[in-house]
């Protein structure tokens, strides 16, 4: 499965790219290209929003999800609190964006016809592989 897993919207504008969190979004992606979670849906992309209450409360960064079967493809973006991940040092980041990444994958699996619990356990084990928690 294609995993195509964005900088986080909104939070890349103000403090730019966060080497270690593309990098290991970069290396989840290439840990699951060659495996297989939906007959549906090859390709998922995820964009993280991580924006302040009041970029929120304007209607900027809406949070979507969406899976078009026909052409296998599923696009999500879930929130982040702003605040905590701002604050957080680049370990909880990591975990805040890949519990993002689940919670995305978890959003469409039902209609992606997506095997969630089969996704989850791969991911777990990246995450015990790189010493991440979550």
């Amino acid at each position: 499965m294609d995993l195509n897993i964005n900088s986080p919207a909104y939070y890349t504008k103000e403090y730019g790219v966060d080497d270690d969190i593309y990098w290991m979004c970069r290396e989840l992606s290439n840990y699951v290209r060659e495996k297989k979670y939906s007959d549906a849906i090859n390709i998922i992309g995820i964009v993280p929003i991580v924006a302040p209450a009041a970029v929120l409360e304007k209607g900027l960064c809406k949070a979507h999800k969406r899976c078009e079967l026909k052409s296998g493809f599923a696009s999500v973006s879930l929130h982040i609190d702003y605040e905590e991940y701002v604050n957080a040092d680049i370990a909880r980041k990591k975990t805040l964006i890949i519990n993002n990444i689940l919670s995305s994958v978890k959003a469409v699996s039902k209609k992606g016809k997506i095997d969630y619990k089969l996704f989850e356990e791969d991911l777990r084990s990246f995450c015990k592989n790189n010493d991440i928690t979550i």
